[in-house]
This record gives C-alpha cells, structure tokens and sequence, in this order.
C-alpha cells in the first residue's frame, strides 16, 4: 500500500503540464475544473504507466453511479463534501480527506454541496 501511496504523491506532482511548470511553481487543482449544471465534469490531468489521475466536479445532488472497478483507486477530497458508498456502506468525506477504493468492490457517490475530487486509479 505504501508503494502505492508513493506512486500517487510523483504522479500528482508529474501531473502539472509541463508549460505550467515552467509558468509557476504552484498549481490549484480546484481551478483546473469548472462545474456543470447538467452533469459531472471529469477531466483526465495526467496518465501514468500503469495509474491515471482524474479531476471531478459535482454539483449538489449529482451523483456518479454505482460500479467496480479491477483495481484499487482512491479519492483525495478537494472542496465540499460527499457521501461515498463503498460495498453497501456509507462514508461521508469532506475536503482535506481521503478515502480508499478497494477493487472488484461496487462503489457511488453522491455531492451533498458543491464538491470537487481528485481520483487517482
């Protein structure tokens, strides 16, 4: 788990465009994404090998349906807060936290406010 962990923390940091690195030394990932009143906004912001990073913004009440996925994942909380269904049991996460996403589990979210996520899988 530790390994993973380390591989998320250089793909955050490789997951700046290199045009931007050259531009500033700090980067707001909140900024990068807007929200939508018809659905969810994802936006892809880096691939790695064997991992991709993605940008999330709900609006209050959207949700992202139930599904699995074959490998573990999780999520960082950027702003707001959510309701995280993982296996049938809930969890509330608000920005600051994170939450593990074990693979072959079903798992759902559902903004209780504004909310904005990184999801590195």
């Amino acid at each position: 788990m530790r390994h993973f962990f380390l591989i998320c923390l250089a793909g955050l940091l490789l997951a700046v465009p290199t045009s931007v690195l050259a531009e500033q030394n700090v980067t707001n990932l909140t900024q990068e994404i807007q929200y939508s009143d018809q659905n969810f906004v994802k936006k892809p912001i880096f691939k790695g090998e064997n991992y991709v990073i993605v940008l999330f913004a709900f609006q209050k009440g959207q949700q992202l349906e139930a599904h699995t996925i074959p490998i573990d994942a999780f999520i960082q909380v950027l702003e707001g807060t959510a309701t995280v269904n993982i296996d049938g049991k809930e969890h509330e996460v608000r920005a600051g936290e994170t939450i593990s996403l074990p693979k072959n589990l079903p798992h759902a979210l559902t903004a209780k406010e504004k909310f904005k996520m990184l999801l590195v899988k």
